[in-house]
């Protein structure tokens, strides 16, 4: 018979494991959508601004929007495992295969807090969710860019 903090314990690792995963399917998808954006908005000037790159500046948006979305869920994979590591942490404390670390953790987070007050209240996934967001309006003042220099 297995014992159940061995089961809780490769419980727990699978939630680390597919939190991980999603943090670098993140980056990754990130990468693809910054390479993308520039290969484009360096064809958009490549052709001086022309009338037919002007879908292309609106690609640029549409990426930029899908990778906001797609930044923001990948965030919220993320956030649930998590969540569910930390529930299987206190269920390992409880089963009394790990010792009770709550008041060191408080300490060593306090102390961390102490040292990056400002930091420490700003969340990574509003970084990258806003670059994405950035990269959208980027496409778009590119469209416009581009359209102003037809008219005018």
């Amino acid at each position: 018979m297995t014992d159940p903090g061995d089961a809780v314990l490769a419980h727990w690792n699978e939630h680390r494991q597919q939190l991980r995963q999603s943090e670098d399917q993140r980056a990754t998808m990130t990468n693809y959508v910054l390479v993308i954006a520039s290969a484009l908005t360096g064809l958009v000037v490549q052709q001086r601004f022309e009338p037919r790159t002007i879908p292309l500046s609106l690609l640029v948006t549409l990426l930029g929007i899908y990778g906001a979305i797609t930044a923001a869920k990948y965030h919220e994979r993320a956030d649930y495992h998590l969540t569910q590591a930390r529930a299987l942490t206190r269920a390992l404390g409880e089963l009394g295969d790990l010792p009770d670390t709550r008041a060191v953790l408080e300490e060593t987070r306090q102390a961390h807090y102490l040292r990056y007050p400002r930091l420490h209240r700003l969340r990574l996934h509003h970084l990258w969710t806003g670059l994405h967001l950035a990269v959208a309006a980027f496409g778009a003042v590119l469209a416009v860019v581009t359209w102003v220099t037809v008219v005018g």
